[in-house]
């Protein structure tokens, strides 16, 4: 438990600081956009990490799968949404 409360703390501290960093640097009409960005590029940077510490037959706390399953079918409904839009 210990370790959620962690990375929760640690993530809703990156994204404040991601905040207040766009916030003092870009307009109002690109900071959805940059901070998404941003975003995305540490998911795929720790998503990375993550599958390489992941191993064959790892018993994973039932609260990571959960996180993992959650965190793909978020980006998934995503991608549908831009690849619609982009079409």
């Amino acid at each position: 438990m210990k370790q959620h409360e962690d990375l929760h703390s640690l993530i809703s501290q990156l994204v404040r600081e991601e905040m207040t960093s766009l916030m003092h640097t870009q307009t109002e009409s690109d900071h959805e956009a940059k901070m998404a960005k941003s975003e995305i590029r540490d998911m795929i940077k720790n998503g990375a990490e993550v599958y390489k510490m992941i191993q064959e037959g790892d018993n994973l706390p039932g609260w990571v799968s959960a996180y993992i399953t959650l965190a793909s079918d978020y980006i998934h409904s995503v991608y549908g949404y831009m690849a619609e839009k982009h079409a």
